[in-house]
């Protein structure tokens, strides 16, 4: 797996300076790049980014461990024969430039990846059928924040069609396959996953319209367990559903938490809806549910999920 990146605001970068000067100097010294990049391309380029270049472009949003990679494969299986994913990205920055010089950090041997990476990154756009990037843990208005909005074409090409697909799922079993990962914290300033869960609940009942671009939210619980439920899913992104992928384990992340890829091709079996059993014994897993909000919001959009009353 592939780490992730600080936050390369300038706000971060000076409180990086008071800790580490020579990180927060390279720091500096990267983000100044990226200006310098950007603008020479929106100088040089304007009428090639401007061109379309992927005919359906989905932008996944959700917390980790929620069932994102499942539902981004069954996207994939779906979506046509030029599909691309980028994974678990960070807010403002260009997604191939990012991921390109993650390889070039971490991963120097993935030669070919990132070459397409860097010529993506440049502004040497392929023509895709979908474009699918994702973000997790992170705060909905960082994701969709005007500064990317203003660079969007920039960096990804324009697109016939744009998606927000939020996925939720209910937080008792949520929050039982974070504690078993380990998963306590996010990515968020100043916020729990608590917090996160909530400002994603809120935006799935369409309380915040933080999400810019027509959205379809996707509640995981009946997403794997509903046919009929995919069938409307695909047609609101305009996919042919075939259901081809819905028994694949990614191998993102490992897998399922609790399986791994043990259950590769038939990952419907898994009992991914009593995973909270496993901690409603913790006292610190427990401790989670006492605020009332969480009870009032997973209720509202999961209904009843029998046995989690112990937990109150």
């Amino acid at each position: 797996m592939i780490p992730s990146s600080p936050s390369r605001s300038p706000s971060a970068l000076v409180k990086k300076a008071l800790h580490s000067p020579g990180r927060a100097a390279r720091k500096a010294r990267i983000y100044a790049q990226h200006w310098v990049q950007d603008w020479q391309r929106r100088l040089t380029q304007a009428d090639r980014y401007r061109q379309q270049i992927n005919q359906t472009e989905i932008r996944v949003v959700g917390l980790r461990r929620t069932g994102n990679h499942a539902l981004i494969t069954w996207i994939q299986a779906q979506a046509g024969e030029q599909v691309q994913h980028l994974n678990n990205l960070i807010p403002d920055e260009n997604p191939y430039r990012y991921k390109y010089e993650q390889l070039r950090d971490y991963y120097p041997e993935h030669q070919v990846m990132m070459e397409r990476y860097r010529q993506q990154a440049i502004g040497n756009f392929t023509d895709k059928d979908c474009l699918i990037y994702s973000y997790e843990d992170h705060d909905l208005a960082a994701i969709a924040s005007p500064k990317f909005e203003q660079r969007h074409d920039l960096y990804l090409g324009h697109s016939h069609q744009r998606y927000d697909v939020l996925i939720l799922r209910d937080p008792f079993n949520l929050f039982a396959s974070r504690f078993k990962q380990g998963y306590l914290e996010v990515s968020a300033p100043g916020k729990t996953m608590v917090d996160l869960w909530l400002d994603y609940a809120k935006e799935f009942l369409h309380e915040t319209q933080r999400l810019n671009q027509c959205k379809v939210c996707v509640n995981y619980n009946q997403w794997a367990s509903d046919r009929n439920y995919r069938a409307a899913i695909a047609a609101q992104l305009g996919l042919e559903f075939t259901d081809a992928g819905i028994n694949d384990v990614g191998t993102w992340g490992g897998g399922s938490s609790f399986e791994g890829q043990s259950f590769q091709g038939r990952a419907r079996e898994m009992d991914v809806t009593n995973r909270w059993q496993h901690f409603s014994e913790t006292p610190a897993y427990r401790s989670l549910f006492k605020h009332t909000d969480l009870w009032h919001y997973s209720e509202r959009i999961f209904g009843h999920i029998p046995g989690t009353d112990s937990l109150r």
